[in-house]
């Protein structure tokens, strides 16, 4: 009987002390369902791979949320991996006079510029690299007729935007700049004063990426000298396929296929001719599309994306609405 009581005893006790962990431990499991289920409908997602080549997208502010860049991921990767590396926010704007020159953002470049944590850190968050695009204005002021102290102070302009807003760079697009209106007192365009506005930006911004669309209808990025293709870490070429890049701008930071999204979703190339572009693509660091829209583009990305990277592309679904 007492062998018999002791064990009781010890049933008992065991039982308060199960009792107790228990109540103890109660919140911490209620702490454990609730992030169970939160993964059960948030996939996790991992940054962008250290892919070659890189994908870049412009993304037309005025009607397209940012957001709509990070929703692209490889197929049958879990954690979900991350298909843009780079997206220009399009565009921001020189504008200037003889005596002036500014840096200017419209509502749409200013509500996300001011709104960083919510329509660009996302992005980054997930390892995509966010640029501010800068374009002519219409005004005969653009990136290759500054003086030097007009020079001096849009490239000063842009390394404190870039800072002030946590960026990852700057991109040029020397189009609808309408130098032939320039303002009297201005030196004549030249690739040399566009180029030099390029290499004072990396110098005031060494670990930012500078990047250029190779306007290729007699743009003045047709002349750059070496140190300036030095400066640059990528140039995206007029659409289409465009295997050559400039004599001495390594194949390693250009784009030879350059694709054109209108708002219907056709492509300029179509898809046969993507997949011609990338039939041999070992050498080209980059690959770019413009104007990523808020629909789904996987379709598009998948007429590259097997032969260049040997994976497929999938979207979450989700689309950004412009709520700005």
């Amino acid at each position: 009987m007492a062998k018999i009581s002791n064990i009781f005893s010890l049933l008992a006790m065991a039982a308060t002390m199960s009792v107790a962990f228990a109540s103890c431990n109660s919140s911490e499991k209620l702490e454990m369902n609730k992030r169970d289920a939160l993964k059960e409908v948030q996939p996790v997602t991992r940054a962008v791979g250290n892919k070659t080549p890189k994908l870049t997208v412009y993304i037309e502010t005025n009607d397209i949320n940012p957001l709509n860049a990070k929703e692209y991921y490889f197929c049958d990767t879990n954690p979900q991996e991350e298909v843009i590396d780079h997206v220009i926010l399009f565009a921001s704007n020189i504008n200037g006079t003889a005596n002036s020159v500014t840096l200017h953002h419209n509502e749409n470049q200013t509500y996300i510029l001011s709104h960083a944590s919510t329509l660009i850190q996302p992005l980054q968050q997930k390892g995509i690299k966010v640029l501010l695009g800068i374009l002519g204005n219409h005004t005969g002021v653009g990136f290759a007729n500054l003086n030097a102290t007009l020079l001096e102070s849009f490239a000063q302009q842009i390394a404190t935007c870039v800072t002030t807003y946590g960026l990852d760079g700057v991109d040029f697009d020397d189009e609808y700049a309408k130098y032939y209106q320039a303002p009297s007192g201005l030196p004549t365009p030249s690739a040399t004063i566009y180029g030099n506005l390029i290499k004072r930006v990396k110098q005031l911004l060494p670990n930012k990426l500078v990047t250029a669309f190779y306007y290729s209808d007699g743009g003045y990025s047709l002349n750059f000298d070496s140190t300036t293709y030095n400066a640059l870490d990528y140039m995206w070429p007029n659409f289409g396929c465009n295997p050559y890049p400039p004599t001495g701008f390594p194949a390693s930071k250009w784009a030879k296929l350059s694709i054109h999204v209108d708002n219907g979703g056709t492509t300029y190339p179509i898809c046969s001719g993507i997949q011609s572009c990338v039939d041999d693509y070992f050498d080209y660091g980059a690959i770019m599309m413009f104007n990523l829209r808020q629909w789904n583009a996987a379709n598009i990305m998948n007429c590259f994306a097997p032969y260049v990277w040997g994976r497929n592309v999938c979207w979450t679904g989700v689309s950004h609405a412009k709520n700005y």
